[in-house]
């Protein structure tokens, strides 16, 4: 039997157009971090603030989303959910194969640093000021996940991002 190698869907910068585009990816990421969370605070509990961090974030994000959908009546552009739906399905499959404490902790870091990387695609290409706005703050939120993150954890972290 032949194994194919499933290549793991990530957020694509290229199709946010909008800053509602933006903030519907910030809050996917913090609902995937806070999920990853709750599977992993009992084995490593120095993740503690991480959860008031990605807590606070999340809450502010979806406001900000929330303002904008009314206020601009801008709306989730298609190609944007459908790569939400490829990741949360892929997600699904490896948090069955990932069940151990130190798989799991790996995806959540790989995630954080991945974001910073997502984030900082869109820096370099925004042409909207509010969008480029927003993504900053986004940048300086996901290095200090990262920084969080190999506080509490060190080396098990397995963060090799030079954002560490």
């Amino acid at each position: 039997m032949i194994e194919t190698c499933v290549l793991e869907p990530r957020l694509n910068p290229d199709i946010v157009l909008s800053e509602t585009d933006l903030l519907a990816a910030a809050i996917h990421i913090d609902r995937y971090v806070m999920e990853a969370i709750d599977r992993l605070i009992e084995d490593f509990s120095g993740i503690n603030a991480l959860t008031m961090q990605t807590f606070t974030q999340l809450g502010r994000n979806k406001h900000r989303l929330n303002d904008k959908i009314l206020s601009d009546k801008q709306v989730l552009g298609d190609d944007v959910a459908i790569n939400f739906e490829k990741i949360t399905s892929f997600n699904e499959q490896m948090e069955e194969q990932a069940n151990t404490a130190t798989l799991r902790l790996q995806r959540l870091c790989a995630c954080c640093e991945s974001s910073v990387i997502f984030y900082d695609a869109i820096v370099e290409k925004a042409t909207d000021e509010s969008v480029l706005s927003a993504a900053s703050e986004l940048v300086t939120t996901a290095q200090e996940r990262l920084s969080i993150l190999k506080q509490a954890l060190g080396k098990e972290c397995g963060c090799d991002s030079p954002v560490c």
